[in-house]
């Protein structure tokens, strides 16, 4: 079944009222609203902005900043740093695509980020992991600059996962960039992104439940 994206026209209410027998192109339209509901609409997603301090004696201001200057300063404290962004995944969270905003710096070590999937349970940091993730490097999956720390100032870049629609993944070490896959267990529940940098300034983290275009019915 072909899942619609855009607005979906329900049938004249004067041909649907309780306890009359309907058929033909009013059933097909409260199909089609349906499966758009429940295969689209009912989607998740989840957006974070991530400031830093952007301090220099050199500028004797804060000029630099994740959203008020298209580029951001990469300190040496943002290497083997962690984050954790929450995400309440629905009943069709299934594969999960990320999109990063960034600047890395090569100076120090080979800029890279790393994503995986936790569940929250009792410890939102150290719950089990879903999904041992994926990973993004320079040169092959990140733009770098190569200046001393402190100095770089690396306009904003973008790091995408994909949207492949994988089946459950059986890595034990961070794969190439994909989506993050849910197992169905946890699916509705509150789950952990945890994201891990070396040599990266992150600005922005976007998290999306992945759209299907045709479904199964």
């Amino acid at each position: 079944m072909l899942i619609p994206s855009a607005f979906r026209k329900l049938p004249n209410e004067a041909g649907c009222h309780n306890g009359q027998l309907v058929m033909g192109g009013n059933v097909s339209q409260m199909a089609s609203a349906l499966a758009q509901l429940s295969h689209c609409k009912f989607l998740g997603e989840a957006h974070y902005q991530v400031s830093h301090s952007t301090y220099s004696t050199e500028w004797g201001s804060e000029q630099y900043g994740a959203r008020l200057h298209t580029a951001t300063r990469v300190l040496k404290s943002y290497s083997g740093y962690d984050y954790h962004f929450l995400y309440q995944s629905t009943a069709l969270s299934e594969r999960l695509a990320i999109v990063l905003v960034y600047g890395s710096d090569y100076l120090a070590s080979t800029p890279s980020i790393i994503a995986e999937l936790r569940a929250t349970g009792s410890n939102s940091y150290n719950g089990t992991v879903l999904d041992h993730g994926i990973k993004w490097s320079a040169p092959n999956h990140l733009e770098s600059v190569n200046v001393p720390f402190g100095d770089a100032l690396p306009p904003d870049s973008w790091a995408f996962s994909g949207t492949r629609k994988i089946s459950a993944p059986s890595n034990t070490s961070p794969d190439s960039p994909r989506p993050l896959y849910v197992p169905t267990a946890n699916r509705g529940d509150l789950l952990n992104i945890k994201i891990t940098i070396s040599s990266v300034s992150l600005t922005a983290v976007h998290i999306y439940d992945l759209y299907e275009l045709e479904v199964t019915p």
